[in-house]
Parts: structure tokens; sequence; C-alpha cells
């Protein structure tokens, strides 16, 4: 009667020294949380930046009103695209790797989780010596 007793209170130490609760955060899920925030800041300053430099470009271009200025405009909204295109592309592969690590991190908590339980019946399942 005492063996199945002290089996589920090792198991519940176990759990609760693990578990994190409602009220606890896991650290890893707030660095991946945070490195998110600094790519979406990357994204958003890149952005800014590409749309300040072809404002500011279109505006140089209308003020010189020469015959190619519809030419050079195309050109400018193109060059703006492809920067934009680049600032989305760099903050996609950057969350894929953070979603990558994080995923990996997961993979391991759950083959450790694994490993323990594995242990714990085997400890309980042994003969008493």
């Amino acid at each position: 009667m005492k063996k199945p007793a002290l089996v589920a209170f090792i198991l519940l130490a176990g759990c609760a020294a693990t578990s994190t609760g409602p009220g606890g955060s896991d650290p890893r899920r707030t660095q991946s949380e945070e490195k998110s925030w600094i790519v979406a800041d990357r994204e958003k300053r890149c952005i800014d930046k590409a749309l300040t430099r072809s404002r500011d470009e279109l505006a140089r271009i209308q003020a010189t009103r020469d015959a190619s200025a519809d030419l050079q405009r195309k050109n400018e909204i193109q060059e703006r695209d492809r920067e934009l295109y680049e600032c989305h592309a760099q903050a996609d592969a950057e969350n894929t790797k953070i979603s990558a690590q994080e995923s990996n991190e997961y993979n391991l908590q759950a083959q450790q989780a694994r490993d323990r339980a594995l242990h714990m019946m085997i400890l309980t399942a042994s003969p008493p010596h």
C-alpha cells in the first residue's frame, strides 16, 4: 500500500517541478517572443526606411520635370517594391529560424520527459532490493 502512494507522490512532485503553470512563465517562450518582437521591429524600420527613401526620390523626380520623369518614377516604384519585398523576406527568414529553434527545444523537452517517464517506470517496476 505504501509503494503506490510513494510512486504517486514522486510522479506528482516531478510533474510539479517541470510544469510552468498558469502563473509561471517559460523563459524559452519569453525569449522566443522577444526575438519575434525584435524581428518585427527590424522589419518595420526597414519598411519605414524604404518608404521614406522612395518618397524623397519621387518628390525629387516630380520637382525636376524632365522628359524621363515618368520612366524614373516607374523605376523608383519598382525599386521601392523590391526593397519592401526584401524587408519582408528577411523577416520571414528570421521568423522561420526562430520557429525551428523553438521546435527543436520543444522536441528536446518532449524527449527528456519521455526519458524521465521511462526511468520512473523502470524504477517502479523493479523489485525491491
